[in-house]
């Protein structure tokens, strides 16, 4: 039963983020500015929790080990998803300038996110979700430990962190959609921490993987945009 729940409901959570770009992030031009501090307040939370759950320390402590497992990759999916709905629920509109897209650009915006979410998605069947998100009898992917090889093909011989760079990608297309403030300010938080987590992620990966991800660094210099980072 367990496996039959958690399957679907990963799956969906994993479709959050994406989502909440194209339905957008609320807007009111005669909101208090004090909401800015609020949604600060409230995706700083967020952050923090899913920040401290990535940790060796956290793994070791909760679960006597600091490698990747099953369990832990599904308790980290589903307190991930659970806080960003509370996030996206509970966000308050923000006051800043806004417009409304015409037609067309919001087309082209949409064209844009798609391309975004394919790019997100671009290792992806579903054995490989299955594996992304520790789905029970799968194997883990997409890990610090050295329990999983590291991914240096596709997308990942281009730049090192090629999801991060779609989601970001994804975010700024949205704005052609919702050029608005609200979308502006969480874009903006979102990709800060897409950003943010990368030298923590690489310290924990070079740990685990020592010479083999030094090699891989070196091979693939980009993190998440060719010639720029």
């Amino acid at each position: 039963m367990y496996a039959r729940l958690y399957g679907p409901f990963a799956l969906m959570g994993l479709m959050t983020l994406m989502a909440a770009f194209f339905m957008g992030f609320r807007y009111d031009a005669a909101a208090p500015a004090v909401n800015y501090f609020y949604n600060l307040l409230l995706y700083g939370v967020f952050f923090a929790v899913h920040l401290v759950m990535m940790t060796p320390t956290c793994k070791r402590l909760l679960y006597g080990r600091p490698e990747g497992s099953l369990g832990e990759r599904q308790i980290y999916i589903m307190v991930t998803v659970v806080t960003w709905l509370a996030v996206y629920a509970l966000h308050w509109p923000v006051p800043g300038p806004g417009f409304e897209s015409p037609e067309w650009l919001r087309f082209l915006g949409y064209c844009a996110m798609l391309i975004g979410v394919f790019g997100f998605f671009e290792f992806a069947n579903y054995d490989a979700l299955a594996q992304l998100l520790g789905m029970p009898g799968a194997e883990l992917s997409h890990t610090v430990g050295a329990e999983t090889p590291v991914m240096t093909e596709g997308a990942y011989a281009s730049v090192r962190h090629p999801m991060y760079r779609a989601a970001i990608g994804t975010g700024l297309a949205s704005l052609l959609v919702h050029p608005q403030a609200g979308q502006a300010f969480f874009g903006a938080m979102i990709g800060a921490s897409f950003l943010g987590f990368i030298p923590l992620e690489e310290a924990q990966l070079i740990r685990s993987r020592g010479d083999a991800y030094r090699e891989y660094q070196r091979a693939t210099p980009w993190r998440v945009m060719r010639g720029v980072w």
